[in-house]
């Protein structure tokens, strides 16, 4: 009979953790079981890099070497810090300037309830936000960078972004939701030379007419068969972001080029004593 007991006992708490284990979703399940490692995640963002047309702004400015034509030839370059250092000192004006205008109305006139809890947009344009204030990227990888680490402003983008840097590059990730990821890349080393296209691309990028609202950057939207990438120049430096959605003719966040301009026009500097340092 005891025995009957135990064994009774033994299916019950047996049924019960796979129960609990089917009501977790299998891919945090699987996540827990098995963390991926550091080398791992590199090894992926190169593969994403090989999926990126040759044409496009990461194949010129891109720190690796395998996919480049022989004929062209790579420099470490620098960022121009003194831009930097204005764009930061520009932006910290125009938000002293809206918070004064804000606090105004706000005194003027009572807001709704429903307008004060809705989060207005980030502002356009460069932010510093400082590495230690960030919830997901790890302030060592930011300080291996030593580039501008552009980011989204977007808090609910931002707060889930992942950084892994190295002196002269960086790749950040972020999952949107279910259906749609984002990943940006910069770098400051540059492209001498290589095959036509490459330097029709570059000459295009530098007199498109098409500029981020705020950065003041030209740039480039390309598509593929995974989402929509958009590449601009930025102190010196070069950067691509992309989406990836899970159905990109039918979902308007790659379909269209709304959303990612939206993305790379209102960004935050999360390494801002670069420019303070120097």
């Amino acid at each position: 009979m005891k025995k009957w007991l135990i064994a009774t006992a033994g299916a019950v708490v047996l049924g019960a953790g796979l129960a609990l284990a089917q009501e977790q979703p299998a891919s945090e399940v699987e996540a827990a079981q098995n963390p991926p490692r550091g080398e791992d995640v590199q090894q992926a963002l190169r593969e994403k890099a090989r999926r990126i047309p040759a044409r496009n702004l990461a194949a010129a400015l891109r720190a690796a070497s395998d996919e480049r034509d022989s004929r062209a030839r790579t420099i470490a370059g620098r960022p121009n810090l003194e831009a930097l250092r204005e764009d930061l000192k520009r932006t910290e004006t125009e938000d002293a300037q809206r918070s004064a205008a804000s606090g105004d109305q706000a005194t003027a006139s009572t807001r709704s309830l429903a307008a004060a809890r809705r989060e207005p947009p980030p502002p356009p344009g460069i932010r510093s936000m400082s590495a230690a204030n960030l919830r997901s990227a790890e302030a060592s990888e930011i300080a291996r960078a030593r580039i501008p680490v552009l980011i989204p402003a977007d808090p609910a983008i931002r707060d889930r972004t992942k950084v892994y840097g190295m002196e002269n590059i960086y790749t950040a990730t972020a999952t949107i939701d279910a259906q749609a990821a984002l990943t940006i890349s910069g770098t400051c080393n540059r492209v001498i030379g290589g095959d036509p296209d490459v330097a029709a691309f570059r000459k295009r990028l530098a007199e498109g007419p098409k500029r981020l609202s705020g950065a003041g950057a030209a740039y480039q939207i390309s598509r593929n068969d995974f989402g929509v990438d958009l590449s601009f120049a930025k102190f010196g430096c070069g950067y691509v972001m992309t989406v990836e959605c899970g159905d990109p003719a039918a979902d308007a966040r790659c379909a269209a080029d709304d959303y990612i301009t939206g993305l790379a026009g209102s960004m935050i500097l999360a390494n801002p004593e670069l420019a303070g340092g120097e």
